[in-house]
């Protein structure tokens, strides 16, 4: 490698793989990560880099909500931004002893650049700032167990919609189409660099511990241990039919809400239920028929051929 050059590894998601899990570990242990030779870095205020997934996506695209949120509508403000987020990753890589490789994660990254050109986007710029990408790390989840706890997850964030939406609706397919998505990262990285893992790991390893055996080393004492606590958990069907309701009925008590005191409500809210009300979101049988029809099949192959 040139003397400029940092490892990189990039996880990529997909979304409702336990990504928040495994950035709240990465964050929490950054001297057990220096000691393997590796340092975690999120963007400022955030545990992930969702800034830099957002930056990659083609100029003329609105469709992500950092974007929106952020005004971010004419392509000098798009690539301003581009730049921003350069300029802010290369502060932050100035501080790393040069000795160890960046570890780099979002969902978004998977979620937000749903085409080669963006992905290439993505790693023109990791080139520029000296990376040489050792492993693209994408986990993959069985469809049908996806679409179910992202239904909950949308519910929670105010969505709306008639979800889940059909399995032919475009965004179902770009979350469930694995093979679609392997192809588009191996297009850009290579198929030898992208490396596809099974959510959840197998029985009796977490997984942080699935994520950091690919980093070849560890520190002396090994690694800590991941907390026992669950992150993002699930509500059972009725806690997410009475938020369902608010979304639809009270707009002002949802995490879009205009005032503070508001959004805090929300928030005290689906904390409660989060402890009183956990479980599981099940679809009705109709409609999990149609998703294990198109999806499933595929999905176990797809694990036999890439995580035996």
């Amino acid at each position: 490698m040139a003397p400029q050059s940092r490892r990189l590894m990039l996880h990529v998601g997909t979304v409702k793989t336990g990504s928040t899990s495994l950035q709240a570990y990465f964050a929490e242990h950054p001297q057990a990560l220096a000691e393997a030779g590796w340092c975690y870095l999120s963007a400022a205020g955030r545990p992930d880099r969702r800034d830099l997934a957002a930056a990659c996506i083609a100029i003329e695209d609105q469709r992500d909500e950092l974007l929106r949120a952020l005004r971010l509508v004419e392509p000098q403000q798009r690539l301003a931004f581009r730049q921003q987020v350069q300029a802010e990753l290369e502060a932050q890589l100035k501080a790393v002893p040069p000795e160890l490789g960046v570890i780099l994660s979002s969902e978004h990254f998977h979620l937000s650049l749903q085409s080669p050109e963006e992905i290439q986007t993505l790693k023109q710029l990791l080139l520029e700032l000296g990376f040489e990408v050792q492993q693209v790390v994408i986990y993959l989840r069985e469809p049908l167990a996806l679409i179910e706890s992202l239904f909950s997850t949308m519910v929670r964030s105010g969505d709306q919609r008639p979800l889940p939406a059909d399995p032919a609706d475009p965004f179902v397919q770009l979350i469930c189409d694995h093979p679609a998505s392997l192809q588009r990262w191996r297009q850009v990285f290579g198929a030898s660099v992208v490396t596809a893992r099974a959510f959840p790991p197998p029985v009796g390893q977490s997984l942080s511990a699935d994520f950091l055996q690919l980093l070849g080393s560890a520190p002396a004492a090994g690694w800590p241990a991941e907390p026992r606590r669950q992150r993002n958990r699930g509500l059972n069907p009725q806690a997410l039919q009475l938020l369902a309701w608010l979304n639809r009925h009270c707009p002002w008590l949802t995490p879009q809400a205009r005032r503070h005191w508001q959004r805090g409500l929300r928030r005290f809210l689906d904390g409660a239920l989060s402890r009183c009300c956990s479980g599981s979101y099940r679809m009705p049988e109709p409609q999990r028929s149609r998703y294990a029809e198109r999806f499933s099949d595929g999905y176990q192959a797809l694990l036999e051929q890439e995580a035996p």
